[in-house]
This record gives C-alpha cells, sequence and structure tokens, in this order.
C-alpha cells in the first residue's frame, strides 16, 4: 500500500501554503458534487433517474480550476448516477489534481470502460462495513459482493483503488480490521477511514474512540494523515452552514423586528 509521493508533495505545498494565507488558504481537499439535485429515496443507483442534473465535464474542470486545493473529492450524490462521469473525472484530471470518485461501488464495474486509467486517478468504494454490515447499510443484498467485482474489474484494467470505511458508533474496529486485511488481499491501493462527516454534526465519544482506533488499523501514516484531512473538511463544511443558518436566522429575526 503506497501513497503517492505526488500527492504527498502536494498536500504538503497545501499544508505550507494555508500557513501563510491563514483562513483564506484553499483546503487541501476540495469536495465536489457533480449531481446538483439529490435523488429520491431508493434511487441511489438508478441511472435513468429523470430527477437529476449535473455539471458538464467542463464545469466540473472549471470549478477545480477556480480553486486550488490538489486533491478534488467527486462525491455527494453518487458520481455514477452522472451520465459523463469517467469525462467529468478526465477533465479534472487534466487540471493536475488529484481525483478521487467516492462511489458506492455497486454499477462500477459495467461503467469501469468509461474513465481512463491515471496515477492522478483513484477510483473510491465506501464500505460501511463487512458484507452483512454493508448490504444492510446499502440496502441492496448483492451490494457488498458487486463491490468487490468492481475492485477485481478496477486492478484488471489497471485503475488505483482506495476504499473508504464509514465508521460509526456501533462499528466494531475489530471488524474494520478484518475488512482492511480482505481488501488489502485484493491489492486496494490506499485506505480512508473517516465517520463521513457525523463527527461534525454531534460530540460523540463513543464515535470518536472507535474511529481513532480505527484509523490506525490502516498502517499507513500518509493514509491516516488524509483520512484525517478529509474528516477536516466534513467539519469544515458543516461549521459553514452553521454559519449560514445561523446569519438567516438573523437576517429573519431583523425583518420580523423592523
Amino acid at each position: 500500500m503506497r501513497f503517492p509521493f505526488r500527492l504527498s508533495s502536494g498536500l504538503l505545498k497545501a499544508k505550507v501554503s494555508g500557513l501563510f494565507a491563514g483562513a483564506s488558504a484553499a483546503p487541501p481537499i476540495f469536495r465536489f458534487n457533480p449531481c446538483v439535485t439529490r435523488p429520491a429515496p431508493r434511487q441511489h443507483f438508478d441511472e435513468n433517474s429523470t430527477e437529476l442534473e449535473w455539471h458538464s465535464p467542463q464545469e466540473c474542470a472549471s470549478r477545480a480550476r477556480a480553486i486550488s486545493s490538489p486533491v478534488v473529492w467527486v462525491g455527494g450524490t453518487e458520481p455514477l448516477l452522472h451520465p459523463e462521469i469517467g469525462r467529468a473525472a478526465n477533465a479534472i484530471i487534466e487540471t493536475d489534481r488529484f481525483v478521487f470518485v467516492h462511489t458506492a461501488g455497486y454499477n462500477l464495474r459495467q461503467r469501469i470502460h468509461e474513465f481512463r486509467p491515471d496515477s492522478r486517478l483513484f477510483l473510491t468504494l465506501e464500505f460501511a462495513g463487512r458484507e452483512e454490515a454493508h448490504n444492510k447499510a446499502i440496502g441492496i443484498s448483492d451490494a457488498f459482493r458487486r463491490s468487490m467485482e468492481a475492485i477485481r474489474a478496477a486492478k484488471l484494467s489497471g485503475f488505483l483503488v482506495a476504499a473508504h470505511v464509514t465508521v460509526l458508533p456501533e462499528t466494531d474496529p475489530c471488524d474494520v480490521g478484518e475488512l482492511i486485511e480482505l481488501l488489502d488481499k485484493k491489492d486496494v491501493d490506499g485506505f480512508i477511514v473517516t465517520s463521513g462527516g457525523q463527527l461534525a454534526h454531534a460530540e460523540n465519544r463513543s464515535l470518536e474512540s472507535n474511529l481513532v482506533l480505527s484509523r490506525t488499523l490502516i498502517r499507513s501514516a500518509r493514509w491516516e494523515s488524509f483520512s484525517s484531512l478529509l474528516e477536516m473538511s466534513y467539519a469544515q463544511d458543516a461549521a459553514l452552514l452553521a454559519s449560514k443558518k445561523i446569519a438567516t436566522t438573523s437576517e429573519n429575526a431583523f425583518e420580523e423586528g423592523d
């Protein structure tokens, strides 16, 4: 399990720049949702959904150029619902960014031909746990098996693959360790362990403890650090959203009082 030198260098430069730029510094990881409208429940894997709008590949590249972050995390609404997700990922890569396409992976094997292998692209599959826990979280009985098939297809096609393990308050770190061992045997190139942003919304000692312990099981200081950076980006977004809500509430209160 190797952490790319260029990625490590890019993150280091972003950290140094952040020390000088202060609050105005771009985040090391820019989280970007290529789909505009969130699908209703049970539409997660419906590629023919008419409930979605999306950014064009050109718009995705423009958003990446507008910010100096070395990493673009393509996630949010399931990216595989985007009809041009492969072209969108390629367009962002051409801006000389590292791109992590974060997906549940259910239809990745069928869509793999739309992507182009590149040393700056990580196809990133999310796991909620081992097979039973993962299938339950996704709500599909064969979700875990399909993700395993996607990893095999991606590796055979020359792609870099990362696994994003989401830790919950009830997660057993031993299960995370066993999952990491299983995925390591599948030649997964990197491991990311976060709470999926849950830690940013509520202080939970059990979750925090599970997260810290689970993250040490990665056995790679650089991937552990990357996991912390991603967790930090969730927290920053949550803080920004909270400040916007406070501002809106204040404005409404002023209007009512006026």
